[in-house]
């Protein structure tokens, strides 16, 4: 199994550890890397880039949005119109994390279920992908 899909999974699976001890910004912070190590990992197999290369790369852009412009471009063949959702559906989530981590912004019980949820339906959304080759409206699944 890939180190990045073996993080995406800890991350995943502290998700609810974290809400029982009230550890807010943590919920959000691992509910969003959960998504992005499978972004990623997806990501080196569609470009046949080395993790070398592909941190060169992104020195001169944003990792995150390298990675997913990767992704995208590659689901693109499946379904451009859901490729392109699911790049609007992640970037929100991006932006909550940014907010989440970086912002003197509270936090609340909501924005941790939600969390939890935008991962989960991201995590749907890859599953569907790569284990049926189904490219599905990320707002119709349901998670």
């Amino acid at each position: 199994m890939s180190e990045l899909i073996q993080k995406s999974s800890e991350n995943f699976d502290a998700i609810d550890k974290l809400i029982e001890q009230n550890l807010k910004a943590p919920v959000i912070h691992c509910a969003y890397y959960s998504s992005l190590q499978l972004i990623i990992h997806y990501s080196y197999e569609y470009s046949k880039l080395t993790e070398e290369e592909a941190l060169r790369e992104v020195k001169s852009k944003g990792s995150h949005l390298f990675y997913l412009n990767i992704y995208v471009k590659e689901i693109r063949k499946i379904n451009a119109r859901n490729a392109s959702q699911f790049y609007k559906f992640f970037t929100n989530f991006k932006r909550k994390r940014t907010e989440a981590d970086y912002y003197n912004t509270q936090i609340f019980e909501s924005d941790l279920k939600q969390a939890k949820k935008f991962a989960q339906v991201i995590r749907e959304f890859i599953r569907l992908i790569h284990d049926e080759g189904k490219c599905e409206n990320i707002y119709n699944i349901k998670a």
